[in-house]
């Protein structure tokens, strides 16, 4: 072969090489680019968001702005004083997305909750069952559903009294409302029975915030 014709080849030859790669690059291109296509022509598809580690939806499960103020701490002190027959003292921490109403008095402690943080609701779910989870072998650190304080739920999932704390905790929509009662000399069933009345007036109170 004379050196004309044999630099004439390799030349071929390199354009041909560089006309492969360039072709193999635009493939690679198009597999996570705009042709939407990966290996063997399947369409490749918009990942999925998702949720943290607890479970929370980022796209839907954002903190509100609900809470309790100092007036509805007042109104809370008001229903609690009638219950207890005791005159009790306020305290109040209005801002949200976490608000607080305690109340104290002799052989009394009263403590209303708040939490309409991110993912308020999982969070809620996530706090029962790990109770469950590590009080197994202590009946009265197991949660016991409640009717008519939570959100409409099966099995009155939505709210749930744990003897051994004294609280009840309760959701509706992305509120968390926790209710922990002391009241010296009353039995189980009366403290739940006025956590009740607490938490619901603590839901409608805080339901325009």
């Amino acid at each position: 072969m004379g050196l004309t014709r044999k630099s004439a080849w390799l030349v071929a030859l390199g354009v041909a090489l560089v006309m492969v790669g360039c072709g193999s690059s635009g493939s690679g291109t198009a597999a996570g680019g705009a042709s939407g296509r990966g290996a063997g022509g399947r369409a490749v598809q918009s990942p999925v968001q998702a949720r943290g580690i607890k479970g929370e939806n980022p796209a839907t499960e954002a903190a509100g702005t609900a809470h309790l103020s100092a007036a509805d701490c007042e109104r809370l002190a008001g229903l609690a004083e009638r219950q207890t027959g005791t005159r009790l003292k306020r305290r109040s921490t209005p801002k949200p997305p976490l608000s607080r109403c305690r109340l104290s008095g002799p052989g009394a402690s009263i403590d209303v909750y708040l939490d309409a943080g991110f993912a308020a609701d999982q969070r809620f779910h996530n706090r029962i069952d790990e109770t469950v989870q590590f009080n197994t072998e202590n009946p009265a650190g197991l949660p016991r559903p409640v009717p008519h304080v939570g959100e409409k739920a099966a099995y009155d999932a939505d709210a749930q009294w744990i003897p051994a704390l004294g609280s009840l905790l309760a959701v509706r929509g992305n509120r968390w409302l926790t209710v922990t009662i002391s009241d010296a000399g009353r039995s189980d069933r009366r403290l739940l029975a006025e956590a009740a009345v607490l938490a619901r007036a603590g839901f409608k109170l805080s339901a325009s915030g």
